[in-house]
């Protein structure tokens, strides 16, 4: 059996053309476009693949260097990338909504009839008040009468002391005449404060009239 040599086949050998940039004004604008298409190789690449390197040599940028050591590597850039919010979706208002549902609470309870024929208990409190109140003035009487009592027994003595103005001297005041003047007109005064805290006395007691005895049911 004989065997038939073939001829080796050559298979296109791919070279990677260099991607070249010249400097130009808007170089900077050149090297984001860069940055923007490796980052979308990123998204578009699994997660592992690397980002591509970008280089510059002299005034030119490229990613494929023909001469790698006299070429400086740029360090990548950091592109945040912010995803937009979703505007929220109002739920639509069901016709239901709007409809006030009355529930079983909200109707009206009838009063028990045994409650309501159930006869009410005299208002014996509300008579309280008029008690207490009547006890109280009673008291403040009581008080007040018993002051004006010493007051007018006061002004009794001060009167009788005082003689129509001219009350017994004393031993001291028969040499010295001043003396017996000042205290005269001491006396005087007395009396007529003695009298004032009468007059304030009774005023107060007008204010409080004598109540009867209430008596309870």
């Amino acid at each position: 059996m004989s065997t038939i040599a073939h001829p080796p086949v050559q298979c296109p050998t791919r070279t990677a053309s260099a991607v070249l940039f010249s400097w130009s004004p808007s170089a900077s604008a050149v090297l984001l476009a860069l940055w923007l298409s490796a980052l979308g190789s990123v998204f578009t690449s699994p997660p592992a693949q690397a980002q591509q390197a970008v280089y510059r040599c002299g005034q030119e940028y490229t990613n494929a260097p023909r001469e790698p050591a006299l070429c400086e590597p740029l360090a990548p850039q950091a592109i945040t990338v912010i995803n937009g919010t979703r505007p929220a979706i109002q739920p639509q208002a069901s016709t239901s909504a709007a409809v006030p549902t009355r529930s079983a609470s909200a109707e009206p309870v009838a009063a028990a009839p045994n409650a309501a024929a159930q006869p009410r208990t005299p208002a014996v409190p509300s008579r309280l008040p008029d008690v207490q109140q009547s006890e109280r003035d009673g008291q403040a009487r009581t008080i007040l009468m018993q002051e004006l009592d010493k007051a007018r027994a006061q002004l009794a003595q001060l009167v009788h002391s005082y003689n129509q103005g001219e009350p017994e001297k004393w031993a001291a005041e028969t040499r010295n005449h001043q003396k017996y003047l000042d205290r005269v007109a001491e006396m005087k005064a007395a009396i007529e404060r003695t009298e004032r805290d009468i007059d304030s006395l009774q005023r107060e007691l007008s204010r409080r009239p004598v109540h009867t005895s209430v008596r309870m049911p």
